[in-house]
């Protein structure tokens, strides 16, 4: 069963399935090589999870958050990848944690080709960070939240700038921690995660649900 709740949340991650797109059982149990009633069981899961939405007469449907969904998640994000970063500046010094955050530095905004691949670098970065705290539980907080975070349609709505900006304020978040300054790191990652909420919450309405 959660090998199909993952299946989707990756469908959604990738954009392979649309915001507000209807997801029709017959055709994604056949794709997903399921049964209908292992994906019904997965759809309600992530209908809790408030990724899908279950609407009567037309089954489920991706959801997209509304502005005060995503200022929200947010707001608990900065806290808690705060902490994660400031967890990770006191652990530098164990084992091989420098190789590891090194290993996914922050490439130069001009090398990043892509939204996709802007995704996928923030991601590792992010992961790395909060597995670096040396605190699962944490790290599983902090995983819950971020696919719900880009579930409102962003593509073709950030420009540059904001790819620019955020490596930016990568970089300055890794340095923190390379230099160990558990204080540094935790207020850089606040205000990334702080930044980069401004900038999709200023975003046309059409982007965003009722």
């Amino acid at each position: 069963m959660s090998y199909i709740v993952k299946d989707v949340e990756e469908a959604i991650r990738s954009g392979r399935l649309v915001l507000g797109q209807r997801l029709v059982e017959a055709d994604l149990a056949r794709e997903l090589r399921v049964s209908r009633g292992s994906l019904r069981e997965a759809l309600n899961r992530l209908a809790t999870a408030g990724l899908v939405e279950i609407v009567p007469n037309r089954g489920a449907v991706v959801r997209r958050l509304t502005r005060k969904e995503v200022a929200d998640r947010y707001q608990i994000r900065a806290q808690l990848e705060g902490l994660a970063a400031s967890l990770a500046a006191q652990r530098l010094h164990e084992a091989d944690h420098r190789e590891r955050l090194l290993s996914v530095a922050p490439p130069d905004a001009a090398q990043i080709s892509s939204v996709e691949e802007y995704r996928r670098e923030n991601y590792r970065l992010h992961e790395m960070i909060a597995d670096l705290s040396g605190n699962p539980q944490l790290a599983a907080l902090i995983r819950q939240l971020w696919l719900p975070a880009h579930m409102v349609e962003l593509r073709g709505s950030l420009d540059a700038t904001f790819h620019r900006d955020s490596a930016e304020d990568h970089r300055r978040i890794v340095d923190a921690i390379l230099s160990q300054d558990a204080a540094a790191a935790e207020a850089a990652m606040q205000a990334h995660l702080e930044a980069r909420c401004r900038v999709i919450l200023s975003l046309p309405s059409r982007v965003f649900g009722e």
